[in-house]
């Protein structure tokens, strides 16, 4: 009898154990999903609102420049502090909030004093995705192939926002009707902050100390760690230019505003089906490398194509490359950090890397592509974004290898629940 109750007392805790991981993610997806809905109205409309109030390409390219150029340095203090602290959830709250804050000053702000407020506001706004991202990948632990399942709340969230803004922006062609679309920007960054308050505060082990950095160092030292780092960096100058001119580009081709959102509508499903159902199969049958160039190798063809003259039905098409072009790039790329990194400095690599890739490839990318832009037009940019991709393609080819996972000094509280067992005799036990 005491055999079976272990066994059943056993069954309980493994059942409780599921169903509070079953609620963590829960809570992490909907973080998710507020985190990238107020991405949909920044990509989408800000620049194009700028532009509105009388900015041309090169003083929009100096201001994308300059968040870029924050985003260097913002990440990784943000990260510093996460691990020290040991803790994610209050990091999120302080920067969600901050970011809210700091936005509203773009209603009012012009050139060149547009620039100070995109510097705050990138202080704040750029380590979000790191954070969250290194909180998630901490809480799967081993079975990070699932990260795409969680991140694909955001991405519908993403296409609920575009479709709100599809069907509402119609009418003017002015600054001031997008503003209730950038209004929605502030609202959801404060519904994450209220959100985050009911996340772990840590995916498990302990606070980051001086030991760490030692680690931190070698893997930085690492010749494998500096070729990934070097082909994204490539890949991201590039990439950048996409984000920064892409709705000016749908713009000048004659799409109106709320097609625009339609245009980010389709684009994101494609990455959704993606992230739900591609990325975990693939990445089991042809590894994260694999699957990293395979986006890549997207983004080398989809912007090469915008250098050409399209009609509209092929610009629409295009929008499904999106699933390679950020999806499969975005889950294979924060996957092999997450699996490169030390246990205890996850949030700083995380953060640091996003400093390398948005800060410094988005920087370059924004300032030299305004550049490209103002003189030859955006058609001569778009293809040599893709040229420069295609080269990143065939340095991956030639020097990537598949990651190896850093050593792991403690356990996750997630692996902890999926180590326990329980025998019929003894109870439970590690």
């Amino acid at each position: 009898m005491n055999g079976i109750g272990h066994g059943n007392g056993g069954r309980q805790m493994e059942s409780d154990g599921s169903g509070q991981d079953k609620r963590i993610q829960t809570r992490l997806s909907v973080a998710c999903a507020f985190l990238f809905a107020a991405i949909a109205p920044l990509v989408g409309y800000l620049n194009l609102y700028l532009q509105r109030r009388g900015l041309s390409d090169a003083q929009i390219g100096t201001t994308v420049a300059v968040m870029s150029l924050m985003s260097i340095v913002s990440p990784p203090i943000w990260g510093y502090i996460s691990d020290r602290w040991h803790n994610r959830r209050i990091p999120i709250v302080i920067a969600s909030l901050g970011s809210a804050i700091v936005f509203m000053a773009y209603f009012w702000a012009s050139f060149p004093f547009v620039l100070i407020v995109a510097m705050l506001f990138a202080f704040f706004n750029m380590p979000l995705i790191p954070l969250l991202d290194a909180l998630v990948l901490e809480h799967l632990g081993t079975g990070k192939e699932r990260y795409g399942r969680i991140r694909a709340w955001g991405s519908w969230a993403f296409i609920a926002m575009m479709l709100i803004f599809g069907l509402t922006l119609k009418g003017s062609k002015t600054a001031e009707s997008l503003i209730p679309a950038l209004l929605t920007f502030m609202l959801l960054r404060i519904m994450l902050a209220m959100m985050a308050f009911s996340l772990p505060q840590n995916g498990g082990g302990r606070a980051m100390d001086k030991g760490d950095w030692k680690e931190l160092r070698n893997l930085f030292a690492d010749r494998e760690w500096q070729v990934f780092l070097a082909i994204m960096l490539l890949s991201m100058v590039s990439t950048s230019v996409f984000y920064a001119f892409f709705p000016l580009y749908l713009n000048r081709a004659g799409v109106s505003d709320n097609w625009q959102g339609y245009f980010w509508v389709i684009a994101v499903l494609a990455e959704v089906s993606f992230m739900a159902w591609l990325s975990e199969p693939l990445t089991k049958r042809i590894g994260l490398k694999g699957v990293l160039l395979l986006g890549i190798g997207g983004r080398a063809i989809r912007f090469s194509a915008y250098s050409l003259a399209l009609n509209f039905p092929t610009l629409i098409a295009l929008q499904i490359l999106h699933s390679l072009t950020f999806a499969a790039v975005h889950t294979a790329s924060v996957t092999w950090v997450s699996t490169k990194a030390p246990p205890m400095a996850r949030a700083l690599t995380q953060t640091i890397y996003v400093s390398v890739l948005v800060g410094l490839g988005s920087a370059l990318g924004a300032q030299v592509g305004g550049f490209i832009a103002e003189h030859w037009g955006l058609r001569v940019l778009f293809g040599l974004a893709g040229l420069t991709n295609g080269l990143a393609l065939i340095l991956g080819l030639i020097s990537l290898k598949e990651p190896t996972p850093a050593v792991e000094e403690s356990l996750s509280i997630h692996d902890e629940q999926m180590m326990m067992t329980c025998d019929m005799k003894g109870g439970c036990q590690k």
